[in-house]
């Protein structure tokens, strides 16, 4: 009798343990959850005439800003076509950092300047700058700080020219003054002589331009050759052309 009753227990164990170690397969699976929505892309809104004659203004002058033309030569400079972008579209951001690369740019050369001790090229660089941007913090500040190198400074001789040189009077550049042209036509006349090259030193290419223009006009016939520098003061040097 206790052997029937142990095995019934035995039994009951095993069944129990059994069970409970089955997978219940009459459980309800849950569904998967649903996938997430896609993000709602919107399109563009099409650029009006005047965006897109902006962008094409702003390409040009990202261009020009690249290759150092930032306010001459007229018409293609990159300040008249950062500027012209702004007046199709007021707000966009490329222009106006387009404006902002310039005068970075002229600041970054009037800094360049004043560390050589050229204080005049580097005066002229930061008031190129006001032109892009009169109001600017950052050219107030270097302005401040190239004062006071001047100021420190000690007194420089003023530059009295090398050989084959000649120096031109500043306040005369740009103007029909008989002085000025006389000098100029001199010059031009003992390049076409000596056969040689004209490196012109000049404040801003403007300048430059002016006096190679004023050289070809008083030797009609002979083409002036030769190079255009920033620099000062105002001067043209004679090289020998290399055999």
């Amino acid at each position: 009798m206790f052997n029937i009753v142990v095995r019934c227990c035995v039994l009951v164990i095993v069944s129990f343990g059994l069970t409970a170690c089955q997978p219940n397969f009459w459980k309800k699976k849950e569904p998967p959850p649903p996938p997430a929505p896609a993000p709602v892309v919107q399109a563009p809104a099409p650029l009006t005439k005047d965006q897109q004659a902006a962008k094409l203004l702003i390409l040009n002058g990202e261009y020009t800003l690249a290759h150092n033309q930032l306010l001459t030569p007229a018409n293609d400079n990159a300040f008249d076509y950062f500027r012209a972008a702004l007046k199709l579209d007021p707000n966009n951001a490329r222009a106006k950092g387009g404006l902002q690369g310039i005068v970075m740019r002229y600041v970054d050369l009037a800094r360049q300047a004043a560390a050589r001790g050229n204080y005049s090229h580097a005066t002229t660089m930061l008031n190129n700058a006001r032109i892009v941007d009169p109001e600017n913090l950052l050219i107030k500040e270097v302005s401040a700080a190239i004062s006071d190198q001047i100021r420190l400074a000690p007194p420089v001789e003023p530059y009295r020219g090398g050989s084959n040189e000649f120096l031109l009077n500043a306040d005369l550049l740009g103007k029909d003054d008989p002085q000025i042209l006389a000098k100029l036509g001199e010059i031009a006349r003992k390049l076409k002589e000596t056969n040689t090259l004209a490196i012109i030193i000049a404040r801003t290419d403007v300048e430059g331009r002016w006096i190679y223009q004023k050289m070809r006009e008083a030797v009609p016939g002979h083409r002036v050759r030769g190079d255009i520098k920033l620099g000062s003061p105002a001067r043209v040097q004679l090289v020998p052309i290399a055999q």
